[in-house]
């Protein structure tokens, strides 16, 4: 708050200040709701408003008033500028003869209460909380300030109502200036804002001239107001200014639609004008101009300004929000659901007018035929919604053709060849649409040559002959005969891929989400297939990458490959872990209650039962370790030190060679993929030196030298004759070592003869890190 300015404190203060007044006007008196007339020199009640402290007192139409507040009628400004009764505290009628006296009027509906005091009170206080937002969080820029002026001037507007029915001249001189003066405002802040988004459209020369009239209206409003005045010619000149003010308005704002409609602001002008429609439309079309046209309204003044919450939530959610929902999307739908709900609406409104006893007023039509359209729109809209949400729900999933096709996906990820894939479409579909008989075959486009997935009846085959194949088609066509129907999956120069199948099971034909359904299923099918063929010539390119001399790939390309076969790795690792260990210890477990609890059980067989047990717990130890060996566990959370310990633990227990591992001058902080590529390189060292070596004692060191990381192996095994090195790296498994090393922009030096055992020095390029020491 101390970041205002003095004139922003001034007009901050000045719109509080009014808001406070209108409020405790609207509490402290109550709105009468009394039209007058004047005949024969006295005052006549001509009507009475609904809701009104009148209409709830039962005052009669028709009856002459005698005197208001003690006095004269005729002193009292509202009758005699507004034909109206308001801001009095007692008055007296004469009525059939009868003295009625009115006093202490102090009663409020509960209408009245909601709609002139509560909703402009909490729209006023909200539009003080989103202005204190905008000035916070809003980049200063002088847009910011002309939007919370607009904001601060609707709100008052809108409270403003209350003391206007209620003829306070206050009121009245804020209800017309400020509601004048807020379209200007707007178009004040969308130049601006727009300006700072370098786009221009509307000459600021019309601001100046929308100015100056809506000051020279309002001040000869409140010239009449403060003397006393109404002109029989100036009634209707506020309301025909403001309703030129809105065209004016929305004339720029729609030409700045059409005109940037294809621009990078064109969502921005989409949203902009949206909100002024909702926010003003209802009270322009259904309370302003028929005011003006035929001295009805088809909606109440109060009801109509409800709608202008749709501005502050607009324009706030314009200059706080980066990205915007798609509302290209939103109109069409809404556009469509009004489109969908013009007949239905028409229908029933005449329906109602039909049944109702004695027919019902032109304005009441209206009224009802626009409440019926709106709530079919919105049950429309939320149909929709609670569609997308609720469907899975409410539905089974076996027949649910999304639900289908996510499964689908998801299983298609598993399979590495066309065949696999194939099959697990077909079982899908099968599964799905509860079909008989599906086969899966490729036919030559040009011989009559069948290539088939399983087996087929002749029959069957000799009817493709006769009813297929006579005509072009394209991946997802759809061919139904009298014994079936098929589906094209695949398609190239040289032959077709088809799923056939003998039909339904309740022998109907397909229906249009079915063959939507199986058209969707044979694209997805057609581009996994495509991408497994890809990516199979990717692979034979890829070899062919291979330097003849070194047979080295690129750094890259070996940093690629062992990514691959890590994650596969991975993945192998997690679904054994998942299933087939999973498997093994509920056996495991079975087993053990089967032994503590049969009592019967012979000796022997007891025996033999704890026999097959540890069996099947060494297998479980096993596949444990296999799991271990494809994905080290926790490698990531324990570090490279404390992984190669781990390791060589392992190694250990089952070779017949000591590991002496050395790693107290290593200090660096590697990232995951050195870590897992030192780790396999070592495990492969260790494997290596148990097949192959004959080892007893193995080296290992892991320190820091420079600007590099080194690992030193060292064993006093039977070694290699290292002039026929190539042949021996691949038999002993080095050339994946060598690769490894050179993905990661490392180099490998081997020394090693027959009889002299074998040593290797490593070396990686790493960033000067510490690493965190694990305990």
């Amino acid at each position: 708050m101390k970041n205002f300015k003095w004139s922003q404190w001034i007009v901050l203060t000045f719109f509080i200040v009014s808001a406070c007044y209108l409020i405790v006007l609207s509490v402290t008196q109550p709105y009468l709701g009394i039209d007058v007339e004047q005949k024969d020199g006295g005052w006549v009640i001509t009507d009475v408003e609904s809701g009104g402290w009148a209409d709830r007192q039962n005052v009669p139409p028709g009856a002459v008033i005698l005197s208001v507040d003690e006095e004269d009628p005729g002193l009292h400004h509202s009758l005699t500028m507004f034909n109206e009764l308001e801001n009095a505290q007692s008055f007296s009628i004469e009525s059939s003869g009868e003295v009625l006296r009115y006093s202490d009027i102090d009663q409020f509906s509960r209408v009245h209460w909601v709609f002139y005091i509560l909703l402009p009170a909490l729209f006023f206080v909200a539009i003080l909380g989103i202005s204190y937002l905008v000035h916070k969080r809003v980049h200063k820029r002088y847009s910011a300030e002309q939007l919370i002026l607009y904001f601060l001037a609707i709100a008052t507007a809108y409270l403003s109502n209350s003391g206007a029915v209620r003829d306070d001249l206050y009121s009245l001189v804020l209800n017309t200036s400020l509601f004048l003066l807020a379209p200007v405002i707007l178009l004040h802040f969308l130049h601006n804002y727009f300006q700072e988004l370098k786009v221009v459209w509307f000459s600021k020369k019309i601001l100046y001239f929308l100015y100056v009239l809506v000051a020279g209206v309002s001040l000869l409003d409140t010239y009449y107001l403060v003397t006393y005045q109404n002109p029989p010619y100036f009634q209707m000149v506020p309301p025909m200014s403001l309703l030129g003010l809105y065209i004016i308005t929305f004339v720029i704002v729609y030409r700045g639609v059409y005109i940037y409609r294809h621009a990078a602001v064109g969502p921005v002008f989409k949203y902009m004008a949206i909100g002024m429609t909702v926010a003003f439309f209802p009270y322009i079309l259904l309370y302003l101009i028929p005011v003006l046209v035929s001295g009805v309204t088809i909606v109440s003044l109060e009801f109509g300004a409800v709608f202008l919450i749709a501005l502050p939530a607009t324009f706030m959610y314009l200059i706080t929000r980066e990205q915007l929902i798609d509302i290209n999307f939103i109109m069409n739908r809404l556009r469509y659901y009004f489109i969908l709900s013009v007949l239905p609406a028409f229908v029933l409104t005449a329906v109602i007018g039909w049944i109702v006893d004695g027919g019902l007023s032109m304005v009441a039509y209206i009224q009802l035929y626009l409440l019926l359209h709106t709530t079919l729109i919105a049950f429309l809209s939320l149909k929709e919604g609670l569609d997308v949400r609720m469907q899975r729900f409410l539905f089974s999933a076996r027949y649910s053709y999304q639900e289908s096709m996510h499964r689908l996906a998801s299983d298609m990820k598993d399979q590495s060849n066309a065949v696999d894939l194939m099959k697990v479409v077909r079982d899908e579909i099968k599964n799905v649409m509860s079909v008989r008989e599906i086969y899966i075959f490729s036919k030559h486009n040009k011989r009559k040559m069948y290539c088939v997935y399983n087996e087929i009846p002749e029959g069957v085959v000799d009817h493709f002959d006769d009813h297929l194949f006579h005509k072009p088609y394209d991946i997802g066509s759809i061919i139904e005969t009298e014994k079936g129907f098929g589906v094209v999956v695949g398609l190239s120069l040289e032959k077709m891929t088809m799923l056939w199948c003998r039909g339904k099971k309740d022998f109907t034909t397909l229906n249009r989400d079915e063959k939507t359904y199986l058209q969707t299923i044979s694209h997805h099918a057609n581009i996994a297939i495509e991408n497994m063929n890809l990516i199979e010539d990717l692979v034979k390119e890829l070899r062919t990458l291979r330097n003849d001399q070194t047979q080295k790939y690129p750094a890259w390309l070996s940093r690629l490959l062992f990514t691959i076969a890590e994650n596969q790795r991975k993945q192998l690792s997690i679904d054994i872990h998942d299933t087939v260990l999973q498997e093994q210890l509920y056996l495991y477990r079975k087993m053990d209650d089967l032994i503590r609890n049969r009592t019967d059980l012979s000796t022997s067989l007891h025996a033999e039962l704890k026999m097959y047990k540890e069996s099947l717990l060494d297998s479980i130890h096993l596949t444990r370790e296999t799991c271990n060996e494809l994905r080290p566990a926790f490698i990531e959370e324990l570090g490279l030190v404390q992984s190669l310990k781990n390791l060589i633990h392992q190694y250990q227990l089952r070779s017949n060679f000591t590991v002496y591992f050395s790693h107290e001058q290593f200090e660096s902080e590697l990232d995951q993929e050195r870590i897992l590529g030192i780790f396999r390189i070592v495990q492969e060292l260790l494997t290596n030196a148990m097949k192959h070596s004959g080892a007893k004692i193995v080296k290992l060191s892991l320190y820091n030298e420079n600007d590099q990381v080194v690992l030193y192996y060292s064993d006093n095994g039977k070694g290699m004759d290292y002039s026929m090195k190539r042949d021996l790296f691949s038999h002993i498994g080095l050339s994946g070592i060598e690769q490894r090393v050179n993905g990661l922009n490392g180099s490998l030096e081997i020394t090693t003869a027959p009889g002299e055992g074998f040593r290797t020095r490593i070396t990686f390029p790493y960033p000067s890190h510490k690493e965190v020491q694990h305990v």
